[in-house]
């Protein structure tokens, strides 16, 4: 069904077409997916394997800590392909992250959007966390190194001045269990909701999930360049009966400044084409990308990620685009 669903002629990207430019066809793409547990894991594979059916290329998975590691291991050149949010992105290509160590990152390129991913707080109901101010003094739990929440929370938290005792990162899946045992006192991942790990979690245990008011999403955003409001529609999570006020960012799959445009064609027409076959498995890639791909911050696209994406009807400014 996945094959079918995908109209790309093959012919149009054979390693022979190629052979003719002085680029050279891969043999193999490595993908960065993030950790068990969050979207980056389910969404990764799920596209890779819709682009394989059209490019004689196998591509394989390396886990990773997500957004920021991701961007990491393609400067390297230890993977290929992986996945990113706007502001982890804007942190790269300006050094502006305490995690780049002021290094300006400039290998990696935009391909397409994926899906947004929103920060959800949660806490069993038993702590008494019914607010961003409970948690102050607590013990948080936000994701893996090198992941979203790794990179932005605790700047999040100190512009709307909620100071915990401590951030844990870790596996989101291993954190869920620590806070059920109580050794985390709530977790806060920035993930496309609903998080995996929380949603399987929420089925059988019963959790507040923690907003914002009005006044912090204005702090946030100040502080934050690339966050937006963003709200966790009722029925997010299980027995979520109202919506939830919250902040996020988008997130967009990358790849190699250096990948054949061909390679990057199929990469890219693979998931957008096939966007209701992804929401399945990740229902925020269901949300429909802005016709006008203006992404904030410092983030350009690979020019045949361009070119595919304007082929669909979105409009890439030209200049966001970079060889």
């Amino acid at each position: 069904m996945l094959a079918g669903a995908l109209a790309l002629p093959a012919t149009a990207l054979s390693q022979k077409a190629w052979s003719q430019t002085s680029t050279i066809w891969p043999s193999a793409l490595l993908m960065a997916t993030g950790r068990p547990g969050g979207a980056y894991d389910v969404y990764g594979p799920a596209w890779g394997r819709l682009a394989e059916q059209f490019l004689a290329i196998s591509i394989a998975y390396r886990a990773s800590g997500g957004a920021a590691s991701d961007i990491l291991l393609i400067e390297q050149g230890a993977v290929q392909l992986g996945m990113t949010t706007v502001t982890v992105a804007d942190q790269a290509r300006t050094g502006t992250g305490l995690w780049t160590a002021g290094v300006k990152f400039e290998n990696f390129r935009a391909l397409f959007p994926m899906f947004p991913s929103i920060l959800q707080i949660v806490s069993p109901q038993k702590t008494h966390i019914a607010a961003l101010r409970d948690l102050a003094g607590r013990t948080i739990g936000i994701g893996p190194d090198g992941g979203s929440g790794a990179t932005d929370i605790q700047q999040i938290f100190a512009s709307v001045g909620v100071i915990p005792t401590r951030f844990v990162t870790g596996d989101f899946s291993s954190q869920v269990r620590d806070m059920q045992a109580g050794i985390l006192d709530a977790c806060a991942f920035i993930s496309a909701p609903p998080t995996p790990a929380i949603a399987q979690a929420a089925q059988k245990a019963n959790f507040n999930l923690i907003g914002f008011t009005p006044d912090e999403i204005l702090q946030v955003m100040r502080a934050a360049p690339g966050m937006t409001p963003m709200p966790l529609p009722p029925g997010t999570f299980p027995g979520q009966l109202v919506a939830i006020a919250s902040i996020g960012t988008p997130n967009f799959a990358i790849g190699a400044k250096s990948l054949p445009a061909p390679v990057v064609t199929a990469l890219t027409l693979a998931a957008m084409r096939n966007r209701a076959s992804l929401a399945a498995l990740i229902p925020a890639a269901a949300t429909s990308p802005a016709p006008l791909l203006a992404t904030p911050g410092h983030l350009t696209f690979h020019p045949a990620a361009a070119l595919a994406l304007r082929t669909l009807g979105l409009t890439v400014p030209q200049t966001l685009v970079e060889s």
